[in-house]
């Protein structure tokens, strides 16, 4: 007996520090078949038995452990309102498998500058190969500025399955490019500083050559918030410096076909339609269950009959996707999430800790104005005979991030 509690004692540590990965295979198994989801949830909440085992908790106390159980409780609603079973629980179960990433990253808040530097090395080389899969096998927009970018990886073999469009690389690029850019100037460590310096380079000229006019933007507001918190004068200068952008994009806009492809009136204009014609649905139970887990595809396309995967609007999915429930979590989420970037922003700039923090506040930022446009928080893949809706990690892994440097803050040193 006790030979097997110091084998425990000995795993635990690795298990732990793997928990974030842990979940990992839930994605494959609701994306693919493959593992069984039994198998892969079973896998997830290993670290969750370690940990209890250890502290006699089940999870590491954070700022948004409240939101995250209205969330749940909308999710289980969303699962039980949904008609097809086989789609919400593919939902539900790529759900419980974000909030384990996010618990994942901050069950290990207290683990060493080493650790850290792999969990950012480890999200740079993901956005690293998806970056490189876009260019040989996305959904391209060819335009006169990125042909010839494409055209080097025109001649690969491309592979069968869902492909990476223009918008979906931006989703990810402009949430990954803020806290590199504050580690690329802002760090003290030199070799730190170079790395991230290339990368964050190499990833905002993907950006700008993917074309995503949602990225760009969203790329931008992330990008003032970090000068401006810098240099307060510097917003003086920037406003009227987008004030003379603006005006110039909306004077060649019909005259410069990029320009007009890029922004385009027609998506605009389209994706108005497309979130008035959600809120008509929304009517009577459905505003306050929702139309069910992974069920917009569905009703939607049945009463408009449009093939139409997303509702572009991430806000809206999860309202549709989890009710009230999901509304009251977003909105306290909110709230806590301005109350943390406001400590944040009111705190010693002397701290390399806060200047981290400030960029995944701008990371956050960015991706909550691209989640105006699209949706950033789920995938729709539709196949020949129904579809899979499968929930992403990515905002996850990104509050999560911002609970560890609120409590690594407040840490001397």
């Amino acid at each position: 007996m006790e030979h097997t509690s110091g084998i425990l004692k000995k795993l635990a540590k690795p298990i732990l520090a793997l928990y974030p990965l842990f979940p990992v295979p839930v994605y494959f198994s609701v994306l693919t078949g493959y593992p069984p989801i039994l198998l892969s949830l079973i896998i997830a909440i290993i670290p969750l038995g370690v940990y209890y085992w250890q502290t006699k908790r089940i999870v590491r106390r954070t700022p948004f452990d409240i939101p995250i159980l209205i969330f749940l409780c909308g999710s289980l609603v969303g699962f039980i309102v949904a008609p097809d079973k086989n789609v919400a629980s593919g939902a539900l179960s790529s759900t419980m498998a974000s909030v384990l990433v996010y618990y994942g990253i901050t069950t290990n808040g207290s683990a060493s500058r080493k650790y850290w530097v792999w969990v950012g090395g480890t999200i740079c080389v993901i956005t690293l190969l998806l970056s490189l899969w876009f260019l040989s096998q996305g959904d391209h927009r060819v335009l006169v500025f990125n042909r010839w970018l494409f055209e080097l990886f025109f001649g690969l073999p491309k592979t069968p399955g869902p492909v990476l469009q223009w918008n979906t690389i931006g989703a990810l690029l402009v949430v990954v490019i803020p806290p590199l850019f504050v580690f690329a100037f802002f760090n003290t460590r030199k070799n730190l500083r170079i790395i991230a310096l290339v990368l964050c380079l190499f990833f905002t000229g993907m950006l700008f050559f993917s074309d995503s006019g949602a990225g760009w933007l969203a790329f931008i507001i992330g990008l003032v918030f970090i000068l401006v918190y810098w240099r307060r004068w510097l917003f003086w200068v920037l406003i009227p410096v987008a004030g003379l952008l603006s005006g110039a994009a909306a004077i060649f806009h019909g005259r410069t076909k990029w320009l007009s492809t890029t922004f385009s009136t027609t998506s605009i204009f389209g994706r108005i339609r497309l979130w008035e014609n959600t809120f008509n649905l929304l009517k009577g139970k459905a505003a306050v269950m929702g139309l069910g887990l992974g069920n917009w595809f569905k009703v939607y396309n049945s009463h408009y009959n449009n093939v139409i995967p997303i509702v572009h609007d991430s806000f809206l999915q999860i309202y549709c996707d989890t009710g009230v429930f999901g509304f009251i979590a977003m909105v306290l989420g909110a709230v806590i999430f301005m109350a943390l970037s406001m400590k944040f922003i009111r705190s010693s700039r002397g701290s390399s800790v806060n200047w981290i923090g400030i960029g995944l506040i701008g990371s956050i930022i960015a991706g909550a104005v691209f989640a105006i446009f699209d949706v950033t928080t789920s995938i729709t893949y539709v196949t020949d005979t129904s579809y899979i809706y499968l929930v992403l990690p990515l905002f996850w892994i990104g509050v999560a991030l911002v609970s560890v440097a609120t409590r690594l803050d407040k840490v001397p040193n």
